[in-house]
């Protein structure tokens, strides 16, 4: 008896070590509510991807149509806030929908009602929830496809692709003086797979969690406090790289001039054959990236309009017209700048862009949240945004592969030429749904 309490004892010591030795900067199992948590794997259930859910929900043409006016609603109010407004920038509102959509879930009242009438009139939970859940893990499933699978001339398992992909970055941090209901995390597996934290603010080790927490995302130590008396604070990101379907070779790029706010700037022109999409009021390209399910949208303003003016009526209208005006048999040589913008050093809160785009209460004490907890005077915080970085050059987006030196088979021959050689909006849009993921303007390059 005595050696099986000593043995005991023993087992114990070494469990409490290996506790005492773990990072203190690192969330513990405990404090991951969305560890515990799985989905099922029916895709009639959660119309997820991966899965097998190959066709989308019977209301995705409504949810793809009301999302992308509220997102596109949201950057005109993200633009009208920039205080530079000549300064590039990016953001990827496809993340504050999707977490606005989980957020429904928790909300009761009208709270829940503000939240579903700004994503979209016609749309029930069950549809925004189904449907997020197929857009979202279509996004990141399609450039895995053919990962595990047995090459045929090979005879060894493809790889996933390092080069190619999309990934979102989900999370919720939730102060541990507040409890979360069962209810809602089980939920938020099912259709969103966000990550759920819960942990004490005024920890010693607090910021240094969150900020571990999110470094895939950024190399940089986002925050530097936290307020203890806070309830729920969201951060979003999202990172894609891809190549390009249709190559570039080093002879199609030149030297040329863009018209930038500042004045005029000596950049890379690149050289292809595109889409032309345009309206009265501006036109631009399409051009295909080569895995993942996205196409760059280039928007140049016509001669006489500025980038802010167009952007203040860059509504879904314009957007639908500008994807209408595509003629696919027809090509165009287009001449794209190669441009590059960086991170924000700080994470961005979106709360008054939410606020101007329809969510009036989200972030007063007025809120209802009885579908998340019991605990009172409980409200959301902030929603901030880890911005991209983006690069757009010959390789492709966010790539760095080589290039080859001559084109192997020459350029159309067209009867236009489009340059885009002036300030202009930039999008990256989901093939299927025509939903946008990255909105940004582009001037001073």
């Amino acid at each position: 008896m005595k050696k099986v309490i000593a043995l005991l004892m023993c087992l114990a010591l070494v469990v409490c070590t290996l506790c005492a030795c773990g990072d203190p900067t690192d969330f513990s199992d405990g404090e991951k509510l969305s560890k515990d948590y799985t989905r099922s794997t029916d895709p009639a259930e959660s119309y997820n991807y991966n899965d097998g859910a190959s066709s989308a929900p019977l209301s995705y043409n409504v949810y793809a149509s009301s999302v992308s006016n509220f997102e596109l609603r949201l950057f005109r109010n993200y633009f009208a806030q920039k205080s530079d407004k000549t300064k590039s920038s990016v953001f990827a509102p496809a993340t504050a929908a999707l977490q606005l959509s989980l957020l429904a879930n928790g909300a009761t009242g009208d709270t829940q009602d503000e939240i579903r009438l700004a994503l979209g009139k016609d749309l029930t939970i069950d549809n925004i929830n189904q449907c997020s859940s197929y857009f979202k893990s279509r996004m990141e499933a399609v450039s895995k496809t053919g990962s595990g699978e047995v090459d045929e001339l090979s005879g060894k398992k493809t790889e996933e692709s390092k080069s190619e992909y999309v990934r979102f970055g989900l999370n919720l941090f939730f102060n541990d003086i507040s409890d979360v209901k069962t209810s809602f995390l089980q939920t938020n597996a099912s259709y969103f797979e966000n990550n759920v934290y819960r942990f004490l603010f005024s920890d010693d080790n607090a910021v240094s969690k969150v900020n571990k927490s999110l470094s895939d995302f950024t190399s940089n130590d986002l925050f530097e406090s936290l307020n203890e008396k806070d309830s729920l604070f969201l951060v979003n990101a999202c990172d894609m790289s891809d190549l390009w379907l249709d190559n570039y070779s080093k002879s199609d790029i030149e030297k040329g001039t863009f018209k930038s706010g500042s004045g005029d700037k000596s950049v890379n022109f690149m050289t292809s054959n595109e889409s032309l999409i345009k309206t009265k009021n501006a036109k631009g390209i399409i051009k295909y990236t080569s895995k993942n399910p996205l196409k760059l949208m280039i928007v140049m303003p016509n001669e006489g309009v500025s980038l802010e003016d167009y952007v203040s009526d860059f509504n879904y209208t314009e957007f639908s017209d500008l994807l209408d005006s595509v003629d696919i048999t027809k090509k165009v040589t287009a001449q794209i700048p190669e441009f590059s913008i960086a991170s924000e050093e700080k994470p961005q809160p979106l709360s008054d862009a939410l606020t101007d785009s329809g969510l009036y209460t989200l972030f007063t004490d007025d809120v209802l949240f009885k579908n998340i907890t019991h605990t009172d005077n409980f409200k959301i915080n902030e929603i901030y945004e880890i911005t991209p970085e983006i690069t757009v050059n010959a390789s492709g987006i966010n790539s760095d592969s080589k290039i080859v030196e001559k084109r192997v088979k020459e350029l159309e021959k067209t009867d236009e030429t489009i340059k885009i050689d002036r300030p202009f909006i930039f999008l990256l849009i989901d093939n299927e749904s025509s939903i946008p993921v990255y909105i940004g303007t582009v001037d001073n390059i």
